[in-house]
């Protein structure tokens, strides 16, 4: 796991590098604001890995122990790139004229947000970073999948709050974004999910797990229609 904890460390390092890079060349310390905000969402880990039932290795360090579940050094690393590392080459893309939000731009973001968050959650799973104690989920869904469902429309909502505090004064920005991914994460894990996470905490049914389910993707696919529809208004009202 060493290397594991070496990796993600660096990719880590590399985020902040080029970020102290485009504060420079762009003016703005967004990208820098967006990476501490980050690592702020670590903080509900310990809440989703009971929600969720996930576990983790136990040969992880551990930073602190919240409700006899472990912070872990490596987490709150890597939760600085991410949910938000997508959503910030998407704004610099958008910053130098490469991408322009629109519905069906948007939707493909979405996608390609999705298969990065898919091939993370694959990728720790087959390492053995962490893993599901739960049953498995209705419809033959995988627990990668799902994971990474709440990760995209997370990393979507990241996007969604860089577009808006882009141009905020620096004091602004920081404070708008600082706490955003935590905030947002409580959103789309601890409320859009509840229909799901109550109904395997509260009951072993499996009629009751397959309606919890389709209600929280409907949820989620609710928040990302307002999402893409949003992107564009905010565009359009800095462009006036």
């Amino acid at each position: 796991m060493e290397s594991m904890e070496a990796a993600a460390i660096l990719v880590t390092l590399a985020c902040y590098i080029v970020a102290s890079f485009l504060w420079w060349y762009q003016r703005t310390p967004i990208y820098l604001c967006t990476l501490l905000s980050g690592h702020g969402s670590a903080l509900a880990t310990p809440l989703w890995s009971y929600l969720y039932m996930i576990v983790y290795r136990p040969d992880l360090e551990v930073l602190i122990t919240v409700l006899n579940i472990p912070l872990l050094r490596i987490v709150v690393i890597a939760s600085a790139w991410w949910y938000t590392l997508p959503a910030m080459l998407v704004l610099l893309l958008y910053s130098t004229h490469w991408w322009f939000p629109n519905y069906l731009s948007v939707i493909l973001t979405c996608i390609i947000f999705g298969l990065y968050h898919l091939m993370l959650e694959t990728l720790v799973i087959q390492v053995g970073l962490w893993n599901y104690t739960a049953p498995a989920l209705p419809f033959d869904i995988s627990h990668a999948l799902f994971a990474a469902t709440k990760s995209t429309l997370l990393s979507l909502s990241i996007l969604y709050a860089l577009i808006v505090a882009q141009r905020f004064a620096w004091i602004s920005m920081f404070f708008t974004l600082l706490p955003a991914t935590l905030l947002l994460s409580l959103i789309i894990y601890g409320i859009l999910g509840a229909p799901f996470w109550m109904a395997r905490l509260l009951t072993t049914q499996e009629w009751a797990t397959m309606l919890g389910m389709l209600t929280t993707l409907g949820l989620f696919l609710w928040a990302g229609h307002i999402i893409a529809q949003g992107l564009g208004r905010a565009v359009n009202m800095h462009s006036l």
